[in-house]
């Protein structure tokens, strides 16, 4: 069903004498793809043009299409690295003029030396101070359900800290479990990730307090 929706899609924007460049982004071009995913494309632009991103249902898929100059998109990668996965992990279709090659290029090296500043090291191990003490407090007065909720919300101060204390970007949100393999530390973290989410609330708890006290040991 994708193949042929993507084989059409890439007709149709090759046709468009804006479009520079295709590129598939998303766990379709990953190749972990769950049934029933939306179809992401970054559709390239020539020099100086720009569109409001489409999201639209074609053939029972949700397509998502966003649309940006070189420069913009460049720009965007420079401001916000998250966006560095997307060419990473993306998947050119059409590049004519190697403007895609370029930012994947660009991409790889934002990623290769991205550094958390200290700023956002200091502003993380606030955020993550707090809950750790609010699940060990709920823990001391036997209060499993309190702890579990307070882990359970704050989860993606975690998944921050993870990156940052191993001076990666952040990955999106759907990316984060694809990406655990770029992590250094802590040891066996696919593991923990799974039970973060997965094992009986105790576990979990366990688990997070670990997260949280390694993470802040790195980042201080």
């Amino acid at each position: 069903m994708y193949d042929a929706l993507l084989r059409g899609l890439v007709v149709e924007a090759t046709a468009d004498e804006e479009v520079v460049g295709v590129l598939l982004t998303g766990s379709l071009a990953r190749g972990d793809a769950l049934p029933g995913t939306d179809l992401d494309l970054r559709i390239l632009l020539a020099d100086g043009l720009s569109r409001p991103a489409l999201d639209e249902m074609r053939e029972g898929v949700p397509v998502e299409r966003s649309y940006a100059d070189e420069a913009a998109a460049r720009a965007k990668l420079e401001t916000a690295p998250m966006h560095v996965y997307a060419y990473l992990d993306g998947k050119i279709l059409y590049d004519p003029q190697g403007a895609l090659v370029r930012l994947k290029d660009f991409a790889q090296d934002r990623y290769d030396g991205y550094r958390a500043t200290e700023a956002e090291r200091a502003e993380l191990a606030k955020n993550l101070r707090y809950p750790a003490e609010k699940i060990r407090v709920a823990m001391a007065g036997g209060d499993l359900l309190k702890a579990a909720f307070v882990t359970g919300t704050t989860t993606w101060f975690l998944m921050e800290g993870l990156w940052a204390a191993n001076n990666r970007p952040l990955p999106p949100n759907s990316s984060v479990r694809p990406h655990l393999g770029d992590l250094a530390g802590p040891p066996d973290v696919e593991r923990l990730y799974r039970e973060l989410f997965l094992a009986d609330a105790e576990r979990r708890v366990e688990v997070a307090l670990y997260l949280y006290d390694w993470i802040l040991g790195e980042i201080g």
